[in-house]
């Protein structure tokens, strides 16, 4: 069946060649606007690009409301982001391909690389923030481990704000929804005085939250703020400099967390659920008490622990400047430097019940410095670029835990406060370079070659009480005359301040082949290699598992694409086939009786799918956009523990996560009517992901070659429809240089209220997050 599905693949592509060739009984005055990118660090048409890559233009950026990673769910094929877990609305999981990592501490590193005018963001945590004054969004798929580097083993997202034009103008914004939503905006560029060109957005975003708490703030409210100033200095024809500095301010609640179910996975594990077990307290105590509140019900109204406050905060700076100077009109120097930090804090309620079961908080500062030094040159028949970069991070987080889940030894004295640090540092260095050689007209073929090294390093410390959290150093938990009657209760210890560093490397060659068929059809072949770092699980169990290096990941990536014009500029559509094999996978698994999880490396995986992608002007004014990703994913080698104890190869009963095998988008782009009071377009965005695994999992906790861990059943996401409209009244006449516009629009028209995120906590009960439901307004803006 597999075999038959690869081969309707593969015929695919001929068929998208062909139809460049038909349809110009179409044509009339109507075509689509060229789109420039920079993926392969210069200008170059998209379509030119031996690349699987997706670009999202200023005007689509407006029209669907994009403002930050959180919007893109759906609309990129193969391309899922959400929330990593449930409750934690500004900690990402990507994923391209299926290559994705949803683990939220610092600890563990992207498989998909998230950039900021090509600056790396660095991690999960902290990464859905909104961003001002975008320009465009490139979203790269497959293996960009050349020119991108590591931790682009997926691909890479990369985000391009707008430069200062050197003339007075701007726009101003106003936009106001239900639940006391309202979003100020405004951009202004100055007149260019001398050498310098200056401009400046901010940002405003306020909006109450969806699902009530009797015991506190709703859930799932909204206080954001941000700032962008750029600045660029023509110093002289040749020499350039241009700075900017962004800023974000949030200090929100998390979303809702409710209770799904009062038992997990380890229910099916007869040696893990039998007498004696660290189940014994929870099944004896707490299960009685949850059974009553759990539901797999859309919440309104989740009560939380009375005088707790929950929150998620994130502050985030970042400066970077780029120099580039023009050596002759073939060669130029291009320097890149970019310092970012982040301030992350939350507080999390993780059983969506007012009993203190588990609640968790994080305290995270992280920085970021990276220097990159580019050759950007051209030949008679060659373009090249050749590169040295430089990353260095330093980050640590103070992990807040408790609650009666930690009470196994029955201690009357009820919930105990866990305290683990840790602190995480990288220091990555690269030399790279790659060139595209023209062969013939049509020909083009390019190599590309990148070395990495790096060294990880990791430090940990971890308290374990019965009253308060405490500070760092040595701890020895109590034990209960009670908790001594079972032998078998592990406690967490504490850990005394300890570190440990590991060394990694890679090398992450590209070939590529793209021919042009004729002036509509570009043909590529494509082979890259890219990899995920490797560290340390930190917040581990124990000291020992926590100071164990886990490998790198490892991947090599296959591709057959196409990208076509025809109807004489009025159609585009692109397609690519491709086939990933994956070695060392990193598996993230919540241990029995854990609240944190630890990366594996699993074994082997293999990912291979399709990705079509088109445009078409149908009529004056009128726009059909539309893709469609499909993924196949199987599991080659798993090395694990069986409930047992022995290890056993459990590739034939495992899935991966993150990874849903259909995904189609479609966006209608329509003008209604010509008016003496502006034109009048209507806009539709229709997405559709099909169910998905929310991580990895076992079909069947039956046998032998049958790892201990989530099942299939319980990690099921539903499939989930989105749809959003806008009415916009564009080009009003207001007098004066500028115009304005207003519209009226919807987010989730249909109102699809269902789960859209899971955790089964320590194999004992399962919590869950959800959509959020209908949301709409109108918008108010002027520009001049």
């Amino acid at each position: 069946m597999r075999n038959r599905k690869s081969a309707l693949i593969v015929r695919a592509l001929p068929l998208m060649i062909a139809a460049a060739y038909a349809g110009s009984a179409f044509a009339d005055e109507v075509k689509l606007e060229e789109i420039i990118v920079t993926a392969q660090k210069r200008v170059e048409r998209l379509q030119d690009v031996p690349i699987s890559i997706s670009a999202i233009g200023g005007a689509q950026l407006e029209t669907r409301g994009i403002e930050g990673a959180a919007n893109l769910n759906g609309l990129v094929p193969n391309v899922t982001i959400k929330a990593a877990a449930p409750g934690g609305g500004l900690i990402a999981a990507v994923s391209i391909r299926g290559l994705n990592q949803g683990q939220p501490a610092i600890w563990a590193d992207p498989a998909v690389g998230m950039y900021m005018d090509g600056v790396f963001v660095g991690k999960n945590q902290g990464s859905l923030f909104d961003m001002a004054d975008l320009e465009r969004v490139e979203v790269l798929r497959g293996p960009q481990g050349t020119l991108f580097g590591r931790n682009t083993e997926g691909g890479a997202i990369n985000f391009i704000t707008r430069k200062p034009s050197g003339q007075f103008s701007g726009n101003v914004g106003l936009e106001l929804g239900n639940r006391g939503r309202h979003v100020e905006r405004v951009s202004i560029d100055l007149p260019k005085v001398g050498a310098m060109s200056l401009s400046f957005a901010l940002r405003n975003e306020i909006q109450d939250g969806w699902v009530d708490n009797p015991n506190g703030k709703a859930w799932g409210s909204k206080d954001r703020q941000g700032a962008r100033l750029a600045a660029n200095f023509d110093i002289s024809p040749k020499f350039k400099v241009d700075y900017a500095y962004d800023r974000s301010d949030i200090d929100e609640t998390p979303t809702a967390v409710s209770l799904l179910s009062a038992t997990g996975y380890n229910a099916l594990y007869t040696r893990l659920n039998g007498a004696g077990t660290t189940d014994s307290f929870f099944g004896m105590i707490l299960r009685p008490q949850l059974q009553a509140r759990a539901s797999s019900e859309y919440p309104t109204s989740v009560a939380s622990n009375a005088g707790t406050k929950y929150f998620q905060k994130l502050d985030v700076d970042g400066h970077m400047l780029t120099a580039t100077y023009e050596l002759n009109p073939q060669n130029t120097l291009k320097y890149i430097g970019a310092y970012r930090k982040m301030h992350y804090q939350d507080s999390t309620d993780l059983d969506g019940t007012p009993i203190h079961v588990f609640n968790a908080g994080k305290d995270t500062n992280y920085s970021t410095y990276s220097h990159e030094f580019q050759l950007i040159g051209s030949a008679e028949k060659l373009n090249y670029v050749l590169g040295y970069y430089q990353f260095k991070d330093d980050g640590n987080t103070f992990t807040r835990q408790s609650g009666l889940f930690y009470n196994f030894g029955f201690d009357p004295r009820g919930a105990y406060y866990q305290s683990p640090y840790y602190r995480v540092t990288t220091d990555a260095k690269a030399v790279f370079a790659q060139a595209d050689y023209k062969v013939t007209d049509a020909l083009t073929a390019t190599v590309g070659y990148r070395r990495t090294v790096e060294e990880k390093g990791g430090e940990i410390w971890r308290v374990y009480n019965t009253s308060s959290f405490g500070m760092p150093g040595p701890n020895t938990p109590v034990a209960t005359s009670a908790g001594a009657a079972y032998g078998s209760i592990q406690y967490i210890p504490g850990f005394t301040p300890q570190s440990n560093t590991a060394s990694f490397s890679a090398t992450t060659p590209v070939l590529a082949l793209a021919y042009r068929l004729n002036e509509n059809v570009n043909v590529f072949g494509r082979m890259a290699k890219g990899f995920r770092s490797g560290g340390f699980s930190l917040e581990a169990a124990s000291a020992a598992a926590a100071m164990k290096p886990f490998n790198p990941e490892r991947s090599t990536a296959y591709e057959l694409g196409v990208k076509t014009n025809f109807w004489n500029g009025k159609g585009q559509m692109n397609a690519t086939v491709f086939h990933t094999d994956i070695t060392n996978f990193h598996v993230s698994k919540l241990p029995v009786g854990g609240t944190t999880p630890v990366i594996e490396n699993a074994g082997k995986v293999k990912l291979q799918g399709l990705e079509v992608e088109g445009v078409f002007a149908l009529a004056p004014g009128w726009k059909l956009q539309a893709g469609y990703g499909f993924l196949e994913t199987k599991v080659l080698e798993a090395e694990q523990f069986n409930q047992f104890g022995a290890l056993i190869n459990a590739a034939g009963n495992s899935v991966t996560g993150y990874g849903p095998r259909h995904q189609i988008n479609l966006a209608l782009d329509g003008r209604l009517a010509k008016t003496a009071f502006g034109t009048l377009r209507g806009i539709v965005d229709y997405t559709y992901s099909a169910k998905y695994y929310n991580y990895s999992g076992q079909r069947t906790s039956q046998g032998w070659e049958v790892a201990v861990g989530n099942s299939t059943e319980e990690s099921l996401m539903p499939a989930l429809t989105t749809v959003n409209a806008r009415l916009l009244l564009a080009g009003i006449p207001v007098g004066g240089s500028g115009e304005a516009e207003a519209s009226l629009w919807v987010r989730n028209l249909t109102d699809r209220q269902q789960m859209n995120g899971h955790i089964d906590v320590g194999g004992f009960y399962r919590i869950a997050g959800w959509t959020e439901p209908r949301t709409y307004g109108v918008s108010f803006g002027y520009k001049w």
